[in-house]
């Protein structure tokens, strides 16, 4: 199956309310749109186990693979990810989750 979309939501000047929040989907993972700004809010709903989110970069050095970026998310945690470089990252974003107990919204200010 293709990876989960994921919308990101722009913050306006008036205020927003967000949306609910994405399952994470370890079977197919997610893509976004990626401008360098966006900003990632994942929640760990496991009280008992950390669980990681992984952003995939596809690109190489040199002919060398990037090393995909891991981010461990503690049990019962929140985590702001944001600086995700699109010449790194892709303005197509791959984020990939061990775990559905993730759960993702994506921001853009």
């Amino acid at each position: 199956m293709p990876r989960q979309k994921i919308a990101v939501i722009r913050v306006t000047k008036t205020g927003i309310t967000p949306t609910a929040e994405i399952d994470g989907d370890p079977a197919n993972g997610h893509v976004l749109a990626n401008t360098g700004r966006t900003v990632l809010l994942v929640r760990n709903a496991d009280t008992a186990d950390p669980h990681t989110l992984t952003l995939v970069t596809p690109g190489t050095v040199d002919g060398q693979p990037i090393g995909d970026r891991a981010i461990a998310i503690p049990a019962g945690a929140t985590r702001w990810i944001g600086g995700i470089d699109p010449a790194i990252y892709s303005s197509a974003l791959q984020v990939d989750v061990d775990s559905a107990q993730l759960k993702i919204l994506a921001l853009e200010p």
